[in-house]
């Protein structure tokens, strides 16, 4: 697999979202819509750990919709987003392929923050969205 290029999000980094503006102070240059193969998207309701509801991915049948992040420094803006997603602790950052949904479905190799099992999405109360969707607006209610 190539070197990543950019971030897949799906969640609250994405554009119109609650922490998008750590993408802007971390070099956000543009987005694209995009989408995943093989994981499944979960909302992570709010608790006593958690003062907002976010989603998580594992790895699993489905596609999973969000948008493909290019940074002005990639290497420095990873430093803020693996802050803000607690990387190596809740979630895990991997390499992966998105394709670009407007490009006709071009792949690009990219990194994506994943929760470490279906396990750890389950030991949190964490709620299946089959659709592959995930926005502030619309969190299920656990």
């Amino acid at each position: 697999m190539e070197s990543p290029e950019a971030v897949f999000v799906y969640g609250t980094l994405k554009q119109g979202e609650r922490n998008f503006e750590v993408s802007r102070l971390a070099g956000w240059l543009r987005s694209e819509p995009a989408y995943i193969e093989g994981f499944r998207l979960f909302h992570i309701p709010e608790g006593d750990l958690r003062p907002y509801g976010y989603p998580g991915v594992v790895k699993g049948e489905g596609r999973v919709w969000g948008e493909v992040q290019w940074f002005a420094d990639l290497a420095q803006a990873l430093v803020l987003l693996d802050r803000l997603e607690d990387e190596g602790s809740e979630y895990l950052r991997s390499p992966i392929t998105a394709y670009l949904s407007e490009q006709g479905g071009a792949p690009r190799t990219v990194w994506v923050y994943t929760y470490p099992s279906l396990q750890a999405v389950e030991s949190v109360g964490g709620i299946w969205l089959p659709e592959g969707v995930w926005g502030e607006q619309m969190q299920p209610k656990g």
